[in-house]
């Protein structure tokens, strides 16, 4: 009798222990078989606002290391893709050709930090000058009595290293004295000029598409 007890008493361990070993593998399988939790896609980078400046449309680079934001500035003329991109400094009180550029007899970035670059898809003519499409930096300087509009080749460079080397046009500007004046430097393009507004500084050259 306590034989008999004893082999039941086994062998229904033995089939616990069996049936929990399944369920253990049917576990293992299940967990095998889950798909991996999807991994979360990041955020997306808010875009730059943009804004009206000069009557194109602006949308900023950098805000400068000195305080003079960098602006990226798109127009369309006719079937010109033009822009230019320039730091944008404050007057803070200067004046300009005394305290501040541009001065008499000296080249000028037309802009602060790096050098202005402008970029135009299709030739233009500014001043009756022709002008292939491309990229330049733009830099301006008096001569003699007359205050240039400088197309350089050259680009890609810190806004002082300028080389006359590399002048592809020098174009007159007509200046006439801005009241109020600009606190802040703004480069434009519209009714068919190309120009800029600094302290009591107004300069404008005629701007056509080829």
């Amino acid at each position: 009798m306590y034989l008999k007890t004893s082999f039941y008493i086994v062998l229904i361990s033995s089939v616990a222990f069996i049936a929990g070993c399944g369920g253990g593998e049917e576990s293992q399988d299940t967990m095998s078989e889950a798909e991996p939790m999807a991994e979360a896609e990041p955020a997306p980078e808010p875009m730059a606002e943009s804004f009206d400046l000069g009557g194109g449309t602006a949308t900023e680079v950098h805000p400068g290391q000195a305080g003079s934001p960098h602006v990226q500035v798109a127009w369309v003329v006719n079937d010109a893709n033009i822009t230019i991109t320039y730091g944008r400094p404050y007057l803070k009180e200067r004046v300009v050709g005394e305290s501040v550029e541009p001065m008499s007899d000296r080249f000028w970035r037309l802009g602060a930090d790096e050098a202005t670059t402008l970029t135009t898809d299709t030739d233009l003519m500014v001043g009756g000058t022709h002008i292939p499409a491309g990229e330049y930096t733009l830099f301006t300087q008096h001569m003699s009595d007359e205050f240039h509009l400088i197309f350089n080749s050259e680009t890609g460079q810190w806004g002082t290293a300028y080389n006359s080397d590399h002048d592809v046009a020098h174009i007159a500007m007509a200046v006439s004295d801005l009241n109020p004046p600009a606190d802040q430097l703004t480069l434009s393009i519209g009714d068919g000029e190309l120009g800029f507004e600094w302290g009591q500084m107004a300069a404008s050259v005629e701007l056509m598409v080829h």
